[in-house]
């Protein structure tokens, strides 16, 4: 498989593009790219505040803290979770960022093509240093008719508390579908 490799500066603009555009084709399943280090499988003495919602009981502590910082709005929520030599894939987009910089840009640019960009986490588990999340992705994508809610499922890698490695797995042409947007609908000016 052919992943998209970005340097920053230029990541944003291109993902922002390329979600909208649909220029990039959508990945197949794939194994995370990073292995585990030394560290990995310890589990931490972290806490989540607040009392969860309904079904997020069954989600991971690293899994909460993913999905409130995808709503925080503060981009340096999410990639404080990051280890420094983390890999973060969208795999809908074959986009692969990396570091926490990296997380901070792809945050960064999907917030600027999605208004109200939520994650709320409604199901997972934990299995050694592999964590799975499940959620319902939404937001409205600017100048679209209609927002969208879908489906997305991430695969987490730790190393001790941080995350090592994620992979994002998502229906591109869904979120188009439900905003109201053809499968082939390009922003004006790409």
């Amino acid at each position: 498989m052919r992943m998209r490799h970005l340097i920053p500066g230029s990541a944003a603009a291109v993902a922002a593009a390329a979600l909208i555009a649909g220029t990039v084709g959508a990945g197949s399943a794939a194994s995370s790219e990073a292995a585990p280090g030394p560290g990995a499988g310890q589990a931490g003495t972290q806490q989540f505040v607040g009392a969860p919602k309904h079904g997020e009981e069954r989600v991971p502590v690293i899994g909460r803290r993913w999905a409130a910082a995808w709503t925080t709005g503060d981009t340096r929520d999410l990639a404080r979770l990051y280890t420094k030599d983390a890999v973060y894939t969208d795999r809908a987009l074959n986009l692969v960022f990396r570091g926490p910089d990296g997380v901070e840009e792809w945050e960064t640019g999907s917030r600027q093509l999605i208004e109200n960009l939520r994650f709320e986490a409604t199901g997972g588990f934990r299995g050694g240093d592999g964590v799975v999340v499940e959620g319902v992705f939404s937001g409205h994508i600017v100048g679209a008719p209609r927002p969208f809610a879908v489906p997305l499922v991430t695969v987490l890698r730790l190393r001790g508390n941080l995350i090592q490695s994620s992979n994002d797995y998502y229906n591109r042409g869904e979120i188009l579908s439900e905003s109201g947007l053809p499968a082939d609908w390009t922003p004006s000016g790409s």
